[in-house]
């Protein structure tokens, strides 16, 4: 869940800077898509093992009791609803994990060579402007 609504916000935010971004910004941003993400799920299962346990945040609904306008401008009790985001802990393997993490370093270098290349493809595709 928490993986989709960063992949959700990450391609929003694309959406949004595409506007601005000239086609190499585009490209260069795109070839280093992948490493992006290994280094950030890297860094997540590092702090994993550093606490150990994973965390996962959820957006749980609330009903708030509050005060609203009501007739003629007099404040009213009502109730409305609000999402608040909660930590739910989940106990890890800490050997598991390191596993991962040794992997996950071994597929950044692999995917940092990749993004050289595609970067400079990118440069040779887009020259400055």
């Amino acid at each position: 869940m928490a993986n989709a609504l960063r992949l959700g916000l990450g391609l929003a935010l694309i959406v949004l800077i595409a506007g601005c971004a000239s086609p190499r910004d585009l490209c260069l941003r795109q070839a280093n898509q992948d490493v992006r993400d290994i280094q950030r799920e890297l860094d997540e299962r590092r702090g994993n093992v550093q606490r150990g346990y994973r965390i996962e945040r959820i957006e749980v609904p609330q009903l708030l009791r509050m005060m609203c306008p009501g007739p003629g401008g007099v404040a009213v009790p009502c109730q409305r609803w609000s999402t608040v985001t909660e930590e739910v802990h989940y106990p890890i393997n800490r050997d598991l994990e390191r596993e991962r993490i040794a992997l996950l370093e071994r597929q950044l270098t692999r995917e940092e060579a990749a993004a050289v290349r595609a970067s400079a493809e990118c440069r040779a595709a887009h020259p400055e402007e």
